[in-house]
Parts: structure tokens; sequence; C-alpha cells
């Protein structure tokens, strides 16, 4: 088996290799191959046949099984043998059927009329039905996208993931009645009606290597005039990225590759695309939209304006799935209020210890904001001090109405300055009355029940404009026991582990950002909560979970 599968490997079955069946000159490594097996004492074929070609058919569909796809199609260019097994549907059905895995699997190739043909008609773009989630460099606001594959059309088509506030009130804490808590109901759907992505199947379609530089024009949208088109992207090699080099996605996800995200030329530029298949990344692309102004009479005269090029990047799937060491870890949408509902990534990392606090990947330093919070913390300078110095702040924080283009500094509502002083004036009273209930609460607990342990991170997918997209929104630095601060025990979140946090706060533009401390109620794997101590109001995030909205 080894033996025959190394000839399978051979440079005269290499991948790479564009000639024809009559056109293949033996390499030398494959004639030591054939020499080798012909040579074997066991070999009983007559002299000048090859024993790959001897075996039965089973056996040989068998082998090319456990080939990719790209090397069954450049297998068959080496003979008309093996082109015919590798031309052989029964191989490419389970390779579609595993691509497209969130539709519960496929009946029938249709509208291909074949499973190879089907492929090859999506070929090289069947990595963006396989990571299915995907999130854009869109200013300040972002986008989240979630792809598929429509079986009714044979297209491969993505939309965009939408939340809106459910029925919600306000109500008050009983711990702390001078907090304000803020039910959250969110309706997560797609909004269909606009697909980000469309791409056609097209029976008259034959690929060929041009497909990795051009760019594919889709058939997306409802309105007259818009135009969008897709391409592949190249990634950087990490030893050539530095921290002051504009990449997508931040250093703060954790990804696979990286690409740029600035080109002075708009990305048109041949050094942006792959060469060849092995440089394609499969962890980005890019959408290139712009309005275009034509008539009937002269349609080649078009104006073309507004232009602009979005750059998405996937999300590792051991970053958001849960297991039962990280159970909170995941998708997530959030209450921000006047900005409405946002998504978030949560990561679950481990800690060795403590203090081992969130470091990024590119600088190896605290975030920006969090060295100076937690300074302020050790010497005793309380958040609304620094508050009262910075105006724009103050003014941001004041109350304001939900509205799609509030222009609120943080998370929910805000209050004055005047309500600072006398909220920290309580908050050392509130503490101590509660001081033993919390300690009772927590020789309550079933010790049989496995401690949470690691740091929570929570990165905006979808941003606003004080805090964007890309950015921390919080961080609880320990869910173990050095972070806990209580076990709660008031009816909305009896038994709910609460420990100390730290919010991500900013003025509109994303100016004079900072972290305050606040505090992560932890409700359960699916709910969290945070009480934004200096704001007093408590608000909600939801689990989400993407195969919900994958299914046709």
């Amino acid at each position: 088996m080894e033996r025959i599968i190394g000839l399978l490997k051979s440079p005269s079955t290499s991948l790479s290799s564009t000639r024809c069946a009559s056109n293949v000159k033996e390499s030398p490594a494959t004639a030591e191959a054939v020499k080798s097996l012909c040579s074997h004492p066991h070999n009983t074929m007559p002299p000048g046949t090859s024993n790959l070609e001897a075996l039965p058919s089973e056996i040989i569909n068998h082998i090319l099984a456990f080939l990719p796809p790209a090397s069954l199609a450049r297998l068959s260019r080496t003979c008309g043998l093996l082109r015919s097994h590798a031309h052989n549907d029964v191989l490419w059905m389970p390779i579609v059927r595993n691509i497209a895995a969130g539709l519960g699997g496929l009946e029938s190739p249709s509208p291909a009329e074949s499973w190879r043909d089907l492929y090859i008609a999506h070929h090289p773009y069947w990595f963006l039905v396989q990571n299915k989630i995907w999130f854009a460099d869109v200013r300040n606001n972002g986008l989240l996208i979630l792809a598929r594959y429509n079986s009714q059309n044979g297209c491969i088509e993505a939309f965009r993931l939408l939340a809106e506030h459910g029925a919600h009130q306000n109500e008050t804490w009983a711990h702390n009645p001078e907090v304000i808590i803020h039910t959250f109901n969110p309706r997560v759907s797609l909004w269909l009606d606009d697909p980000v992505i469309k791409l056609g199947f097209d029976k008259k379609f034959r690929h060929n290597d041009n497909r990795l530089q051009k760019e594919v024009a889709m058939q997306t949208g409802t309105m007259h005039g818009i135009c969008s088109m897709i391409s592949l992207c190249r990634p950087i090699p990490k030893a050539l990225q530095v921290a002051a080099m504009a990449l997508w996605p931040p250093a703060i996800i954790p990804a696979k590759e990286r690409v740029r995200n600035e080109s002075a030329t708009k990305f048109r530029t041949e050094e942006h695309r792959p060469q060849t298949l092995d440089l394609i990344s499969d962890g980005t692309f890019r959408i290139r939209k712009w309005l275009e102004f034509s008539n009937l009479m002269q349609p080649l005269n078009a104006v073309r304006l507004g232009e602009e090029v979005l750059t998405f990047s996937t999300l590792l799937e051991e970053s958001y799935v849960p297991s039962r060491k990280k159970p909170w870890q995941g998708i997530w949408v959030g209450d921000y209020s006047g900005h409405g509902c946002e998504f978030l990534l949560v990561l679950q990392r481990d800690v060795t210890s403590p203090m081992a606090l969130s470091r990024t990947p590119s600088t190896g330093s605290l975030p920006r904001g969090m060295a100076m919070a937690m300074g302020d913390a050790d010497t005793g300078l309380q958040d609304s001090d620094r508050v009262r110095h910075s105006a724009e702040a103050i003014e941001s924080q004041r109350d304001v109405h939900p509205d799609p283009v509030a222009e609120t500094a943080g998370p929910s509502t805000w209050r004055s300055e005047e309500s600072f002083t006398h909220r920290y004036d309580k908050k050392a009273q509130w503490t101590k009355n509660t001081q033993d209930d919390d300690l009772a609460a927590l020789d309550a607990q079933d010790s049989s029940t496995e401690t949470p342990s690691g740091r929570l991170e929570a990165i905006k997918l979808t941003g606003d404009i004080n805090v964007p997209r890309g950015e921390y929104t919080w961080i609880a630095e320990d869910i173990g026991p050095n972070g806990l601060i209580r076990v709660a025990n008031e009816q909305m979140f009896v038994g709910a582990r609460t420990v100390r946090s730290w919010g991500h706060i900013a003025g509109r533009g994303y100016r004079h950002d900072r972290f305050i401390s606040s505090q992560l109620i932890m409700i359960s794997d699916d709910s969290l909560a945070q009480y934004w101590e200096d704001f007093g109001h408590i608000s909600f995030y939801r689990r989400v979970n993407v195969d919900d909205y994958l299914t046709e």
C-alpha cells in the first residue's frame, strides 16, 4: 500500500503537471518506483505490466478516496486509467457533501450533472462554505455574515447576521437598588433580502487558473446600479508581519493567516492575489463594491462612484465552539443601548497565574488603557476622579434615547457627573452589608461542581462609533477563585458567579479610550451580564449558535 501511494505521489503524477496523458514523460523517481515494484519477489505480473494498472478497480478507488480534490484533478492527467477513476463521481460526492455539511447532506448535485462538475463550478471558493462565519473591516460598525450553499439554485451565498432588541424593561437590582437592570431578549436573523455574496452556478463554466487572479462578478442586492465583485487573497507570511503593518484580522483575534488591510491601489495589483493554488488564503477574501450610472444608449460610458473594498476574515473554529473546559467561549450578542445590538467573540484563555492578563500577540503588552486602570485601582484612584478631568467623556455619558446613530461613550444609558460621587460613597456601604451573605453563599456551593478557570476576553466583531469592531469590550482577568467577588443570591441571578472585570469605553471616534472597573455576572453558559459600576446599570449578553441560521 505504501509503495502504491508513493507511486501516486511521484513527479509523473505531480499536482503541477499540465501535460496530457499522451505527452507525460516518465521521471527518474517514477521509473525507480515502478522498477522496485516489478522486481519485488511476490510480483507475478508479466514484464512491462504496471502493478497499479492490474489492481482491482475497488482498490484503486479506495486509494484515491484519500486524495484531496486538487490531487484527483491533476492525477487524471497522467494516464487514461487514472483519469477514468479520478472522474468517478463516487469520489466527488463525499467531498461536496462534507463541504456543505450544514445542510444535513445533499441528495443530488443538481443543477450540475455530476458532483465533480458541481465542485469545479465553485472552485476555489468552497472555503466560504467550509468556514461559514466571516467578519469584515467596515469602518467602526463592522459586518458579520454567514455563508452557505443553496442546493435549490446551486449558489454559494452569504447574508448579514442581524440582531434587534426584543421586548425589554428596566428593573432595579435587589443587591443594590440604585443599579438599573436592562433586560435583553434579542431577535437574531439573517437578512435574506440582500445577499452579500452570491456565486451562481454556470453550466458553461470551464475552470482555469485565471480565476485565481481575476475578480468574479456577483449578482447581489436588489438596488439598481450597485455592483460587486469577489476576489481571493494572498496571506502575509508570519515572518514578515510587524506591529506597524495594517493587517486583517486584528492581532487580538486568533487567525491562521492575515492579509494586508491597506493599499494605495485599492488592491488592484497582482501581488495582493495568489498566482498558484498553494498561495490562496482560505481564511480571507475581498469584495469590491461601487455605484454605477449608465444608460442603454451608451452602456460602455458608465460612471463609477463610491468604490470601496471590504476585507473579510473567518474565525478559527476552536475559538468560538464551546467545550467542557471552555464553556463560555463562542459568538455572543450584547445589548449596547443606543448603539443597538452588537456581536462579540468571547475567548476563554488559560492563565498560569491570577495576574496573567490579556496581552496582544503583536506587542506582548497589556491592552491600551488597561495598565492605567489597574494602576489606578492599586493606588485607590476612583474611575470617577479620572472622568471628571475629561469633559468629552462626561458629555458623552449623559442619558440618550435608543437611536442607531446615538453618540454615547459606552455600552448603555449613561448618567451625569453628579451621580458618580454619590455612587462611590454608597459602594463601600453595600460591600460591607453584603459581605456576610456572600460568604454564606460561597459555603453553600456544591463542592462537586467543577470550578471555572481561565480568562474571558470579549472582542467586538461589530462595533459602534465609540468602541469600533476589532477592539475589546470587556476582560475578566480571572474567572476562577482569585477573581471571584461573590456568588449571587438575589432572585434574578441566584447562584451566578460574579467576578472582577474591566470594561472598555471611549469617546466618539474612539478617542480617550480607557478601561473601567466592572463586574461580570456569569448566569449560565449561554447568558452573561455586565455590571458597569461607574454608570450604575447592568447589561446582558446572549450566546448565538450560528448553525441555527445556516439551514435553507
